[in-house]
């Protein structure tokens, strides 16, 4: 019997096979069906999927084997991936210098016939094979072999998927903490504005004149709300998934503090018509998404009056909410991409100011984190609709929909 040699990249390999965290899991429904389809597509009594780990083989599905593991020095899929841009066919094992004495081959399962087609990783690494054996001479035809390449493939996608959902889970971990620091970093801030402003109208009370004490008051009330948003936002870092919280909104009168907050400037009109006095939502969602909708309306308008309408209408069903503006318009061909992440289609806006690219992305997420949608309808020249439709709850649902 030969042994396979050990790659000259082993280190890697290994460290490569580890990223997908799938050594000695459970068994999986999708990986059972793809070695149950490769068996009956080549006429074996056995199909595996097998990873090679530092001293042994072990099997992610073993369709017609009881055993979940066996030593690397035996192991046929151990010279497979010694040629990974081709299928490893051995016919007759009795009739190979490198196989014959084999415990595989002289013992259970008694391997005489293998064909393995192995699993390359994103990076090119061999991490194992779809193998199919027959304890009897066999031969695959040429439709069998493309076969058993393209489940091959298959069982690759099932385990890049597996890493992805890893990978997004770690990702979304990092955004979590990033977002809670900078929360609480803005928090104090907001704070002090607030108690300071408070201070500077109670030590000044009638030096000012009445423009001043007005400005003094929207400070005050500005930097308070700053201070529910971030504290909003705080809270949906610590929740994660589960930060949907719904409670009654009395919602023209949010949409009037809301339209207020983000201080129009006076060349601007915004027009509410709202025909939902009262919904059950996540107020905290709900402000981020009109709010960053309702600013990008502004900042990127470019007509000498600008306009927006902010319309709100609800069915037994849904709750609909349309942030509607007459600025520039955006083409078709972008209406998809505006919505990913650092995108812009203006250098700068109306203020001069270059934009981020994460407002719609946020927004976007943020709709589909309430089971929402959000659409574009758009005319050069003439302006952007944007469309939001969410699940209508009525006020006697929030205990029942705290799932959400």
């Amino acid at each position: 019997m030969l042994s396979a040699r050990i790659p000259d990249n082993e280190s890697e390999r290994q460290a490569n096979l580890d990223l997908y965290e799938i050594l000695d899991t459970f068994p999986e429904e999708a990986f059972d069906a793809i070695t149950s389809i490769a068996a009956h597509i080549c006429g074996t009594p056995i199909a595996l999927i097998s990873l090679i780990d530092k001293d042994r083989q072990w099997f992610k599905s073993h369709h017609g084997l009881d055993v979940s593991e066996t030593p690397r020095d035996f192991a046929f899929c151990a010279h497979a991936i010694l040629e990974p841009d081709q299928l490893f066919v051995v016919e007759d094992a009795k009739l190979d210098n490198r196989f014959f004495d084999n415990p595989l081959t002289t013992g259970d399962p008694h391997v005489i016939f293998y064909a393995g087609a192995p699993l390359l990783s994103r990076e090119g690494f061999p991490l194992g094979t779809l193998c199919v054996i027959d304890n009897k001479p066999h031969t695959l035809n040429s439709d069998q072999r493309k076969a058993l390449s393209d489940l091959s493939n298959q069982v690759i996608a099932q385990m890049e998927l597996r890493r992805n959902l890893k990978e997004l889970k770690s990702k979304n971990e990092e955004l979590s903490r990033y977002a809670h620091l900078v929360s609480h970093d803005l928090r104090s801030p907001m704070q002090s504005i607030y108690q300071l402003s408070k201070m500077i109208a109670k030590e000044s009370q009638g030096q000012l004149n009445e423009k001043a004490e007005k400005a003094l008051v929207q400070l005050q009330k500005k930097a308070f709300q700053s201070q529910e948003l971030v504290d909003g936002i705080l809270k949906h870092s610590l929740a994660g998934e589960q930060a949907y919280t719904p409670e009654k909104i009395q919602l023209p009168q949010f949409i009037n503090e809301l339209v207020e907050f983000c201080s129009p400037p006076s060349d601007f009109q915004i027009v509410t018509e709202v025909s939902v006095q009262e919904i059950v939502s996540d107020s905290i969602i709900l402000r981020q998404i009109l709010q960053n909708l309702i600013s990008n309306a502004i900042k990127y308008n470019d007509k000498v009056q600008g306009l927006v309408r902010i319309v709100v209408s609800a069915t037994e069903s849904d709750l609909t909410i349309e942030v509607i503006d007459n600025g520039p318009g955006i083409p078709e061909k972008y209406h998809e991409r505006i919505f990913g992440m650092f995108q812009t289609l203006s250098h700068v806006d109306r203020f001069g100011n270059k934009g981020t690219g994460i407002g719609l992305h946020t927004v976007k997420n943020l709709v589909f984190l309430m089971s929402g949608s959000i659409s574009i309808e758009s005319k050069i020249g003439e302006g952007s609709s944007f469309k939001i439709t969410l699940k209508n709850y009525s006020s006697n649902s929030i205990e029942e929909n705290q799932s959400v």
